[in-house]
């Protein structure tokens, strides 16, 4: 059976939420792969990486395609802003620097009409960066950029801020100010160590997307679900569906390889789950 043949998790009829992957899984356009997964996911994260360089995204007959095979096929699309805006950045420039970047980048899209924004924001500059000494400075500069964003338009409830690699709670004031939703990197949880089921349980009502992805042993993330504990990846897919959770599971990887191994543990892994009992799914609002 062929890779394009095989049966998907998409399809299975017990999961209550979409499963997605990247814009970069096949060599090729932005809507090459689109036109390869639109029948085996139902959720793309369309990976605006570059935030200076206008002419590395697709043009917009490209995104025009997209968005029509967004809408033939039933998907929903997931924007992953630029990795470079800095949005509580302690020099101002770079922080409306980085406002802008993701500006450009959400309209750069709108053609694609995507359901769901993606922003990092760092304790510094990048990922990696120390935390600050004045976490609630910090927290004011996020703040002022989450508020500009959507005075200019941006929907609140698409704007999802993204677990990098410090506890989110820290700005979880901000989060509730402007009642945002989540992408929750359960890689990034796990990877760092956290306490991924307890934060899975805390951010899950705010969580629009799960970010799924393994680390390999020299410290790599973004690799396939084999580097995934199994115990951790079955005892989460059953919190989702006993949780009737709505949103999207996407696979964050970028390499083929590491997508079609992925979903054949998803699979394996999805056919382990216990529905969640009728009365509680039935109480359970889809949000």
């Amino acid at each position: 059976m062929t890779p394009h043949t095989r049966k998907s998790p998409r399809h299975d009829a017990r999961l209550p939420f979409r499963i997605g992957t990247t814009s970069f899984i096949y060599r090729g356009s932005w809507l090459h792969n689109v036109e390869r997964l639109k029948e085996r996911v139902g959720d793309i994260e369309i990976l605006f990486f570059e935030g200076d360089d206008i002419s590395s995204l697709p043009s917009p007959e490209e995104m025009r395609a997209i968005g029509a095979l967004r809408a033939e096929h039933g998907l929903t699309l997931s924007l992953h802003t630029p990795l470079n805006a800095s949005l509580a950045s302690a020099s101002d420039f770079e922080r409306q620097l980085g406002v802008s970047r993701v500006l450009r980048a959400i309209e750069a899209a709108e053609p694609m009409a995507p359901d769901a924004y993606v922003v990092h924001v760092y304790l510094g500059d990048r990922e990696g960066d120390d935390p600050p000494s004045d976490l609630s400075a910090w927290c004011d500069r996020a703040e002022r950029s989450i508020y500009t964003l959507i005075a200019a338009g941006v929907p609140a409830d698409r704007l999802c801020i993204e677990q990098l690699d410090y506890d989110l709670r820290l700005l979880e004031p901000v989060i509730r100010a402007f009642d945002l939703p989540v992408a929750l990197d359960v890689g990034h949880l796990q990877r760092d160590g956290r306490d991924l089921h307890g934060l899975l349980q805390h951010w899950l009502p705010r969580t629009k997307l799960i970010q799924w992805h393994g680390t390999d042993d020299s410290g790599r993330d973004h690799r396939g679900l084999d580097w995934f504990p199994e115990a951790d990846a079955t005892r989460m897919l059953q919190a989702l569906v006993d949780a009737q959770y709505r949103g999207v599971l996407t696979l964050e990887v970028f390499r083929e390889q590491d997508f079609e191994q992925s979903m054949q543990l998803l699979e394996q892994w999805c056919s382990r789950v216990r529905l969640a009992p009728r009365a509680h799914s039935e109480s359970v609002s889809r949000g």
